[in-house]
C-alpha cells in the first residue's frame, strides 16, 4: 500500500526557536520579528485545528550524537528558560512511550538510532530535558492549544542522509499505531545574514537560506544535496540536519502549503513553513496499471532478489512490443533512470519489469536502492514508439526524442525535458552522451514518446 493511503502525519513544518521569540523575554525586541512571530501562531492554530494527538519535535539543541540521531524517553520530561534568565517558564512534557519505542523499533534494521532514557543520559553526564530548540516551538503550539503527547529527538550532523531516513521511520511507526501526528522541525537558518551579527557576516548566508525556502517552496532537496561541507560550515546553521528530516516526514505526499516566511531581523536566518500533507479522503489518484508494474517489479527484486514473473493477464497494450525508460525521483531530484529504445523483450510488461529493475538497481549513477526509499519514489514510464529516420527540420524537442548515430555509437535524448528548448541543444547533449565529438555528422532517428505517472 503506498504510505500515502494510510498516513496519519496531519502536519509537518520547519520552525525557528530564537528564545528572544518568547514574549517574556523579546519584550519590545518582539516587533522586529513580527512576520515570524505571526506564521508561528497561525502554523500552531492550523496543527491543532487537525486534532494531532503526538507532536514530534526534532531539536538540534538537545544531546546531539555524531554518528546518528537520538530518542529521548521517559514518562515525563520538563524543562524551562533559566539559561535564559526566566526559571519561571517552564514545561512539563509528557511523552508518548508507545510511539516512541514503535520508532526505535522500526528505526532498528534501517538506520542506528540512540535510545536515550534516564540512565543512558547519566552515562554522558546529562540530564533529560526540553532544550531551547524544542521550548520556543512548543510553548506557541500549547498557547495555540495543544495538549497532547510529545516524542523528543535530535538529529545527526554528520549524516543528513540519516534525517531524512528518520523522518519515514517517524511516520511509518505512527501510522502502524495509527497515532495523528505533527511533525515540528525545529532548526534556525543561517546565522551570518548580516554585518552586525554576532556570529560574523558572510554574503552567502543570505544564499543558503533562499536555497532552503527554495526548497522547501518546491518541495525539491536538490539545492540541499548540492551544497558542500565548506559552504555549510561558512554560513553556520543549526536548522538544515531538521529540514531533511521534514522532507522524510513528507515523503511525497501531496501537501497544502498554508504558510510560509522569512526574515533575519538580528542576522540570524528565521523561515516557517507549513504543509498539511493530504489524507486518504481527499481521493489520491491512482497510478497507471504501468507505474504499478514498475513499482512491483523494484519491491519484488528488492524483497527476494530475483526478477519477478511476467503476470499473466495483461492489459493489451502490454502485450505490444516497445522501448520504454522508467525513471525514478526522490524529493524532487533523479535516483535512476534506465531504458530502451528499442524492445529487448517479449512485451512491454517484461520490458518495463526488466529496466525498473534496473533503474533501481543498475544505474552507474546512483548507489543501489535501498528498500526504505521505495515508498519514497516518484515513478514514471516512457513508452517509445519505433524511431524513425529524419533530419533537422523535422526535430521538435517539446514534441520528438531524438536518437543520435555514428558508426557504433548511439545517443539517446527524451523529448520535453526542462532546459532543453533547441534543436541544437538536443543534438548537442545526444553527441556528448554518445561520446560523438561535437563536429562529427551523425544519423538522426526521432521517436515519441506517451509518459505515464
Amino acid at each position: 500500500m503506498d504510505r500515502a493511503s494510510n498516513s496519519t502525519c496531519l502536519a509537518a513544518g520547519l520552525f525557528p526557536h530564537p528564545p528572544i521569540m518568547i514574549p517574556e523575554i523579546g519584550g519590545r525586541e518582539l516587533a522586529k520579528m513580527t512576520l515570524t512571530v505571526s506564521s508561528e501562531k497561525e502554523a500552531m492554530k492550523r496543527i491543532v485545528e487537525k486534532g494531532i494527538e503526538t507532536a514530534i519535535v526534532i531539536s538540534p539543541h538537545n544531546l546531539c550524537f555524531y554518528d546518528a540521531p537520538a530518542i529521548f524517553i521517559d514518562d515525563v520530561i520538563s524543562g524551562s528558560l533559566a539559561t535564559f534568565g526566566r526559571s519561571d517558564i517552564f514545561m512539563d512534557l509528557e511523552i508518548d512511550r508507545m510511539l516512541s519505542e514503535a520508532i526505535v523499533k522500526e528505526a532498528s534494521p534501517v538506520i542506528p538510532l540512540h535510545r536515550v532514557d534516564r540512565t543512558e543520559a547519566r552515562r554522558y553526564n546529562k540530564t533529560l530535558y526540553v532544550d531551547w530548540g524544542t521550548f520556543v516551538p512548543l510553548y506557541y503550539l500549547i498557547k495555540a492549544g495543544f495538549k497532547g503527547k510529545v516524542v523528543l529527538l535530535s538529529p545527526c550532523f554528520s549524516h543528513y542522509e540519516l534525517n531524512k531516513i528518520l523522518g519515514s521511520v517517524v511516520e511509518r511507526a505512527a501510522s502502524k499505531l495509527g497515532r495523528k501526528i505533527g511533525i515540528i522541525a525545529s532548526g534556525d537558518l543561517s546565522h551570518k545574514l548580516s554585518k552586525n551579527s554576532p556570529n560574523g557576516y558572510t554574503p552567502n548566508g543570505i544564499v543558503f537560506d533562499n536555497a532552503v525556502m527554495d526548497a522547501l517552496t518546491r518541495r525539491d532537496m536538490k539545492p540541499l544535496t548540492s551544497m558542500s561541507e565548506e559552504f555549510i560550515d561558512e554560513i553556520g546553521m543549526c536548522g538544515l540536519p531538521s529540514v531533511y528530516f521534514l522532507f522524510g516526514a513528507l515523503g511525497n505526499r501531496k501537501a497544502e502549503r498554508p504558510v510560509t516566511s522569512h526574515e533575519g531581523p538580528f542576522g540570524v536566518g528565521y523561515g516557517v513553513c507549513l504543509y498539511l500533507p493530504e489524507t486518504e479522503s481527499s481521493g489520491e489518484k491512482a497510478h497507471d496499471p504501468r507505474v504499478q508494474l514498475a513499482r512491483e517489479s523494484i519491491r519484488y527484486y528488492l524483497e527476494k532478489g530475483k526478477v519477478m514473473k511476467t503476470p499473466k493477464d495483461l492489459m493489451p497494450e502490454m502485450k505490444e512490443r516497445h522501448g520504454a525508460f522508467v525513471s525514478l525521483h526522490e524529493f524532487g531530484a533523479l535516483r535512476g533512470c534506465i531504458g530502451t529504445f528499442l524492445p529487448c523483450y517479449d512485451n512491454l510488461a517484461e520490458e518495463i519489469i526488466h529496466n525498473a529493475k534496473s533503474a533501481a538497481i543498475d544505474d552507474p549513477r546512483f548507489p543501489e536502492l535501498e528498500s526504505y526509499e521505495l515508498e519514497d519514489l516518484t515513478i514514471s514510464v516512457d513508452v517509445l514508439s519505433e524511431p524513425e529516420p529524419t533530419d533537422e527540420e523535422g526535430l521538435d524537442p517539446k514534441k520528438y526524442g531524438v536518437i543520435v548515430e555514428r558508426g557504433g555509437r548511439r545517443g539517446l535524448l527524451l523529448p520535453d525535458l526542462e532546459g532543453v528548448d533547441t534543436v541544437a541543444q538536443q543534438i548537442s547533449i545526444s553527441k556528448r552522451k554518445a561520446g560523438i565529438p561535437q563536429s562529427e555528422p551523425v544519423k538522426l532517428y526521432r521517436f515519441t514518446v506517451k509518459r505515464y505517472f
